[in-house]
């Protein structure tokens, strides 16, 4: 079984597929280490830990670099957050879209921040690209209507939903959505395995699969935690003046 079945057959299961955002080789290792079925990457955490802004601001060569080496050093399927792509020309998308085959990743976030109409094209060009190269990507269409506040977000993100699964999706993924009977609704809309964030107030994952949510994702959450902790240790060690916080356990 390919990297991409499993990853399709992890969004259709009983239980939800709990996911854990990596951001470089060591991250990953533990998130695998420590039983989780597959990888994710953030690109704010990739890109926050190179010194760059999210929102495609870093180079897609340097993207590309760590993804390589997450892959080449993790054995369960890697899936990638590509924002909008790292490209509006439809060609140049293809290629990226190659370049992620190439290294053996699993699937991919695209997200429609552009609005429905450019993401349709995209999302088609991809799948014709597949289709025509007999590959095989999952596709988790990413929409950020609630995120953005846009008008009417449930009924704006059931009409993407209706769009992104007749044009191939094979996720959605609905960012900034904080109400469980908001979700529900969003479940019982669309048979595509719906995706959201675990947050502060979306912290429980049985209560998530209840409300029909077939993946769940840590975004930045998993990074921002880790540099949390760091600075806490580092802080203690300038005002104890000692390295013991260096040394206790966790």
């Amino acid at each position: 079984m390919s990297d991409y079945e499993k990853f399709l057959d992890l969004h259709h299961q009983a239980k939800p597929l709990v996911i854990a955002n990596a951001w470089n080789v060591k991250s990953a290792q533990l998130i695998e280490k420590n039983g989780f079925d597959a990888i994710a990457t953030s690109s704010g955490a990739i890109a926050d830990s190179l010194g760059y802004a999210d929102g495609e601001k870093i180079p897609f060569a340097e993207l590309l670099y760590m993804l390589e080496r997450i892959r080449s050093c993790t054995g369960i399927p890697l899936s990638v957050d590509m924002e909008r792509g790292y490209a509006d020309n439809l060609n140049d998308l293809n290629v990226n879209i190659q370049k992620l085959i190439d290294i053996g990743v699993a699937g991919i976030n695209l997200e429609d921040p552009q609005g429905e109409d450019i993401y349709l094209k995209k999302l088609s060009s991809i799948k014709n690209y597949l289709a025509r190269t007999n590959q095989q990507l999952f596709i988790n269409a990413r929409t950020d209507v609630f995120l953005l506040k846009l008008p009417s977000p449930l009924e704006t993100t059931l009409r993407r939903a209706k769009l992104y699964q007749e044009a191939g999706a094979d996720g959605l993924f609905v960012t900034g959505v904080q109400d469980p009977d908001i979700i529900k609704e969003i479940t019982a809309a669309t048979s595509l395995p719906v995706n959201v964030v675990g947050t502060p107030k979306l912290s429980s994952i049985q209560t998530l699969a209840e409300c029909g949510i077939k993946r769940i994702s840590m975004a930045v959450f998993l990074y921002r935690a880790t540099y949390n902790q760091l600075e806490n240790i580092v802080k203690n060690i300038t005002a104890t003046h000692s390295f013991t916080p260096l040394h206790q356990p966790s």
